[in-house]
């Protein structure tokens, strides 16, 4: 049975069962005089989106917008599918993503040469969307609900050069896709994500730094739920960004690449100990995203170790 919680007036989590792993994927339905999704899950979890918004009592078109905060296929993968069940929906994302949604063929390409062939069959195929119910944003965007509830669209790149997270006003809630990392097992496990092959450091922090400025009440993480320690929360992405940049730097001048990824590794792999709770939870986290961090992270600093030396030649 679908999983559903509301975690702010009028704001309803579901658990899209992401790879069939529970409390792994979110999905949010903000149900107001106007409809939203905040993300959809891949391809595979199209059918358990839609069960949640009956449960929630809410029909498929209904929905006026589905936003998207980043084009990954964990999180944009079933817009494409989803949409056929929405003929009054329009999908929001950054300009950077909406070529991708219209014509995904380079995208799954990406995804199968970063990801493997075993993810793209978890994920499923990419239907592309329509041009003319894409709308491409930027960041500053505006969208009004209701009477009390608009979204403030938010361009905070780092994670991915098309990331956004939406500023909801009428609990003052913040979806940061991963923009703020993944925050699971109950909370007792806060990550950044840092995928390839666009993963940018400093950019990430600097995002960090604007997410923590806007004094949010809470986050609605796409990995995995709501909370209300936002400061703390984004004080701790920081400063694990900051380790583990230190700790491969390190390791590169000590042992280079074979040592540096060996240790940020099994640095990762101890940060995860929380989440031995939740088996299905652990084996991905400790089999994917351990080895999607590791790689994103080494690629950045080679190459900005690349760009360094180029400037001193």
């Amino acid at each position: 049975m679908v999983d559903i919680k509301e975690v702010a007036e009028n704001i309803i989590l579901i658990d899209n069962q992401l790879y069939s792993i529970p409390k792994w994927g979110s999905v949010y339905l903000i149900n107001e005089e106007r409809k939203a999704l905040v993300d959809t899950g891949p391809t595979t979890s199209v059918n358990t989106v839609l069960k949640g918004m009956e449960k929630a009592g809410v029909a498929p078109g209904e929905i006026n917008y589905i936003i998207i905060t980043h084009i990954h296929l964990d999180h944009a993968g079933g817009a494409g599918e989803l949409i056929k069940h929405m003929p009054g929906a329009k999908v929001i994302v950054h300009d950077k993503g909406a070529r991708h949604l219209v014509n995904p063929e380079r995208l799954m390409k990406s995804f199968a040469s970063t990801m493997g062939e075993r993810m793209v069959q978890k994920t499923g195929p990419v239907a592309p969307i329509a041009e003319e119910r894409v709308i491409a944003v930027s960041g500053g965007e505006v969208f009004q609900l209701g009477g009390k509830q608009s979204l403030r669209i938010l361009h905070m790149p780092g994670h991915a050069p098309h990331q956004l997270c939406i500023l909801e006003s009428q609990n003052n809630g913040l979806f940061s896709g991963d923009a703020a990392g993944i925050l699971v097992a109950d909370g007792r496990v806060l990550m950044p994500a840092t995928p390839p092959p666009a993963f940018d450091l400093e950019l990430s922090l600097s995002s960090l730094e604007e997410l923590g400025k806007l004094k949010a009440s809470a986050i609605y993480f796409a990995h995995f739920g709501a909370t209300d320690k936002v400061r703390e929360c984004i004080k701790v992405a920081m400063n694990k960004l900051k380790a583990w940049n230190m700790l491969i730097s390190q390791a590169f001048n000590e042992g280079g690449f074979e040592f540096a990824f060996k240790k940020i590794k099994a640095q990762l792999y101890s940060e995860l100990e929380p989440a031995k709770g939740s088996e299905a939870l652990y084996q991905y986290l400790a089999d994917g995203i351990v080895a999607m961090n590791v790689t994103g992270l080494l690629k950045y600093y080679q190459d900005r170790k690349a760009r360094a030396e180029k400037v001193k030649r």
